[in-house]
């Protein structure tokens, strides 16, 4: 696979996370592009964990262990398949993307895209390094009760590149994470080997 093209016309994006943009992006701010979604109500549905790992999942699949407290279930929030879920480890691992629909604590923010053909470009650019980074600019408390404040957060900018280009990247960097995957998978195989032999020769 072929990697995006180079552009040639860059703009000062004005944020403090980002330098530079291709001059023919958008930079729109998140609340034209995100909606807070606050329904509750939905007590037979799974409860679901916030993970920086694997996203927002269901529980039972992520902590096998929990204790789980299953009173006022109608209370929590609903959380549709795509959200993305503003937790309180967000500043740190950013914000996750849902694989699965379910409820989750009302202390967390659910947001879903008004147009859901940026689903995929979001859940790429809300896991870099450099949109976490902006993300503790927009952090209130201290130590353990530090939250995001998404009120602020709704008012920041994101660079939106057209639908074709949002495409490509995601093609892109989905490639690229494939190949590392099994990069990673081919240098476990050849360790797990070194060790079997390691252990015949000792033997």
């Amino acid at each position: 696979m072929t990697t995006p093209s180079t552009y040639t016309d860059y703009k000062p994006s004005g944020l403090e996370w980002l330098d530079k943009v291709p001059k023919h992006w958008a930079l729109r701010r998140v609340k034209t592009i995100l909606k807070k979604r606050s329904e509750k109500g939905h007590p037979d549905e799974p409860l679901l964990a916030v993970t920086q790992t694997k996203g927002v999942v269901h529980k039972e699949q992520y902590e096998q262990r929990t204790v789980l407290a299953l009173k006022n279930l109608h209370l929590l929030k609903l959380v549709r398949t795509g959200d993305f879920v503003i937790s309180l480890r967000s500043f740190q691992g950013g914000i996750e993307y849902a694989r699965e629909q379910g409820i989750i604590s009302p202390t967390y923010t659910v947001l879903y895209p008004l147009d859901a053909s940026v689903h995929a470009y979001l859940a790429l650019l809300f896991k870099s390094k450099p949109y976490i980074e902006n993300l503790t600019l927009h952090v209130t408390g201290i130590r353990q009760g530090k939250n995001i404040d998404y009120t602020a957060l709704s008012r920041s900018y994101l660079p939106l590149p057209p639908p074709s280009e949002q495409r490509t990247i995601v093609r892109y960097l989905s490639h690229v994470d494939w190949q590392a995957q099994r990069y990673v998978s081919a240098k476990r195989k050849l360790i797990a080997l070194l060790e079997e032999e390691k252990r015949a020769v000792v033997n």
